[in-house]
């Protein structure tokens, strides 16, 4: 092989190799990456989303955006022969939990599926660096992945309508509007949070709103977001969506600390109890 040859051959692989680590750094953050914000990791005995229900929740008022095109990647070994529906599933997906949010993103994001062989179905939310992940494995239905991509995506339209506040909001108001907004994937028949957490009571679950699940398992976690996500539906219906927004921006990072007495004119508690007298049962 002649000199020129070679040195073209070099740069080229020089090109080619850079290319796969750029691939590698978007598809695993690394670790300047913010994490926000989404541990949820629903027992394999959750309801499956419904295909379709009779009737849809009214949309979060705003003004939503055209959808910006997003990327996917799915590891090897999954779905393999379920891709093209896979893919028509996560932009309908995407398409439901915009409308419900009532805003869309802002740019283009990857959406990265997983393999974990331990089957630890899971999400989490690179929303700085526009990635999200879901943690599956061949097992568990891509539905189920699917429904966790969607409350995935809601993370990072919550980046996009309130910017850097979103990186210290109180977890009652992100997780909640993102379980919200992912609706009838988990809602398991039924038609709005009200009712789910309603029943969730009447079997005997129950856990203060500021309640830090951490240490306390799955199911606390699993029952604080739907929780969660019942009282978002309530502030937005019985106060509107500019004060909820006015809310989400003043978190400071930790459980119930939004200014909810600046906002509201009264602090979490009061709110608490105007919320369980809402829910009835």
């Amino acid at each position: 092989m002649r000199a020129r040859d070679t040195a073209n051959t070099a740069k080229v692989l020089l090109i080619a190799l850079a290319s796969i680590a750029v691939l590698l750094l978007v598809l695993r953050p690394d670790a300047t990456a913010r994490r926000l914000v989404s541990r949820w990791q629903p027992p394999l005995t959750a309801p499956e989303p419904q295909a379709s229900q009779s009737a849809t929740p009214a949309p979060i008022s705003g003004a939503a955006i055209p959808l910006a095109s997003f990327d996917t990647h799915v590891d090897d070994g999954l779905y393999p022969d379920e891709r093209a529906p896979l893919a028509a599933d996560l932009q309908r997906a995407l398409g439901y939990v915009v409308e419900r949010f009532g805003s869309g993103p802002s740019a283009r994001f990857t959406a990265v599926i997983d393999r974990d062989d331990g089957c630890g179905l899971r999400g989490i939310a690179y929303t700085d660096v526009r990635q999200m992940h879901v943690f599956t494995c061949p097992g568990i239905p891509r539905a189920r992945a699917v429904a966790i991509m969607a409350h995935e995506f809601t993370h990072q339209l919550e980046q996009d309508r309130y910017g850097d506040a979103h990186m210290r909001s109180d977890l009652i108001l992100s997780e909640g509007a993102a379980t919200w907004a992912a609706g009838e994937y988990w809602l398991g028949g039924q038609p709005d949070f009200r009712s789910y957490v309603r029943e969730q009571r009447r079997a005997g679950t129950y856990y203060p709103l500021a309640t830090d699940y951490s240490g306390l398992g799955v199911g606390a976690m699993n029952a604080l977001y739907y929780e969660w996500a019942s009282f978002v539906e309530y502030l937005i219906g019985a106060y509107g969506r500019e004060q909820f927004d006015r809310l989400y921006v003043s978190g400071q990072g930790a459980i119930g600390s939004s200014d909810y007495a600046g906002v509201y004119g009264k602090p979490l508690g009061a709110l608490e109890q105007e919320w369980l007298a809402w829910l009835g049962g």
